[in-house]
């Protein structure tokens, strides 16, 4: 069942919420179901973020009803991994029910979307596409989610602490002291079957990597003009030409901590590693904004300012003034936008060889400073 592009970018939501429930009904729907999560889909282009919360969301739960495929999983797990909305958290967790090979690696995710989600839970609804739910009807994010960390039952065994710790706490409601116990009772109990990880699945704490399978030539991006955060100019291959680098995106109005804020803290901690290991003059960095409208030099100074970004020649936070499309194009980044606002984004780093070819990209999930700075080295070194 084909979804042409630009039928769906005028869709409804109503035809939205008519075309998910079809694909859930066809038994080769669950792809193109997965493909309607790219942050990219033209399905987004011009909606809000609350209305695309709940597009994802209905997708999520269709995909709980035919079963969660390895293809899906990292949306999950993604949703799991940085999520902060309850709607979306809660249907991931219950399309995480659906996965055929329950195992260790599942849990910590689960156990970090609880710790982030418990304190601001709210009640959600999965009865009708855009429907409102009251404390006494439907069900949670933190329901959803201890329901998941109980059908994962002894894999689970590592959150158990975590569990534990909270179980003590005063204030519980009863029904999700009820909740609690119930996925603590399935965590305890003995099972000889254990899966100790899976084939392609990430283990806790790692991100998947890509190779482009066929790398853009850099010359594709000569018309992209950059400006820095001190206001200067100078075209893309510029700075990405003669050293490695390491590239993120962000944006300044993002209100996901998980996200940007969080990407960019994270690349200071980077540059701190290629430092102390000598290779600052070595290893380029760049934090390039998806939204360079907005994010003038001013702002990308303060913003890497703040959370401790260091920038000189070799390391800058950058925006297109000209060509961002072929930017956008060249990364093949995922990212979408309302209006003016970027409505949906994933997490995206990536390595740029010293020809500015991309070499590696991390995306989705949360990366490993001592990672990138080791698979940077393996770019800097030729591997």
């Amino acid at each position: 069942m084909p979804i042409p592009g630009d039928a769906t970018s005028v869709m409804s939501e109503d035809r939205f919420a008519d075309l998910v429930g079809m694909l859930s009904a066809d038994p080769v729907g669950g792809a193109e179901l997965t493909d309607l999560l790219r942050e990219e889909h033209p399905v987004y282009d011009g909606r809000g973020s609350a209305t695309v919360v709940q597009m994802r969301g209905w997708i999520l739960l269709a995909l709980a009803r035919i079963g969660l495929s390895d293809q899906a999983l990292i949306f999950v797990l993604e949703e799991l991994d940085t999520g902060i909305d309850a709607y979306l958290i809660a249907a991931a967790a219950r399309a995480l029910r659906s996965y055929s090979k329950p195992n260790e690696a599942l849990a910590p995710f689960v156990a970090r979307a609880l710790d982030r989600i418990r304190l601001h839970d709210e009640p959600v609804s999965f009865e009708r596409y855009g429907e409102y739910a009251t404390s006494s009807t439907g069900t949670s994010a933190v329901s959803e989610l201890l329901a998941a960390l109980a059908w994962l039952g002894p894999t689970a065994q590592a959150v158990q602490p975590q569990l534990e710790r909270w179980r003590a706490e005063h204030g519980l409601s009863r029904k999700l002291r009820l909740d609690l116990d119930r996925a603590l009772k399935a965590i305890r109990e003995p099972d000889h079957t254990i899966s100790s990880c899976c084939g392609g699945l990430p283990a806790a704490g790692s991100v998947p990597v890509r190779r482009p399978v066929k790398s853009q030539e850099p010359s594709s991006i000569n018309s992209v003009l950059m400006q820095d955060q001190d206001g200067k100019s100078m075209k893309f291959l510029e700075f990405f030409r003669g050293k490695p680098a390491i590239v993120v995106f962000f944006y300044t109005r993002c209100d996901n901590p998980m996200k940007c804020s969080l990407t960019v803290t994270k690349l200071a901690r980077v540059q701190a590693l290629l430092g102390a290991r000598g290779l600052a003059g070595r290893i380029r960095t760049a934090a390039i904004t998806y939204d360079p409208e907005f994010d003038r030099a001013e702002r990308l100074r303060v913003y890497g300012r703040d959370r401790a970004v260091r920038t000189d020649e070799d390391h800058r936070m950058l925006r297109a003034v000209e060509g961002n499309d072929a930017l956008r194009s060249y990364f093949g980044l995922g990212v979408n936008f309302g209006e003016a606002l970027v409505n949906r984004h994933r997490i995206e780093l990536f390595i740029l060889d010293a020809t500015g070819r991309i070499a590696v990209s991390f995306e989705r999930l949360h990366w490993d400073e001592e990672k990138i700075v080791t698979r940077a080295v393996e770019t800097l070194n030729g591997f």
